[in-house]
């Protein structure tokens, strides 16, 4: 039972950090964008399309972990730390291109 909870609660834990990495990848997103319709360059295009399949990815994995529960047993507390390390990368990238 104790087990299960657990479980339960890294996913939800795994979710909200996914969230904030959606947010994240809105921010960039906007960025980029913004900043492709300024300059017109094509490394701007690229940050861009690389910003949306990452926003993408984001978007499935999280929707993956509310609605269907993870990937499997054991596999939450792994969840978390993925999204941890992509929220700190997220936050970097995002405070050098603002």
């Amino acid at each position: 039972m104790a087990t299960e909870l657990m479980e339960v609660w890294s996913f939800n834990i795994a979710s909200v950090i996914g969230l904030i990495n959606i947010g994240l990848l809105i921010a960039l997103s906007y960025v980029y964008y913004d900043n492709y319709k300024k300059i017109k360059s094509e490394f701007n295009l690229g940050l861009l399309i690389f910003s949306s399949f990452l926003l993408l990815q984001s978007i499935f994995l999280t929707l993956s972990s509310v609605f269907h529960g993870g990937f499997g047993s054991g596999t939450g507390v792994l969840l978390i730390i993925n999204n941890i390390i992509l929220a700190i990368s997220l936050s970097i990238l995002l405070k050098i291109s603002w």
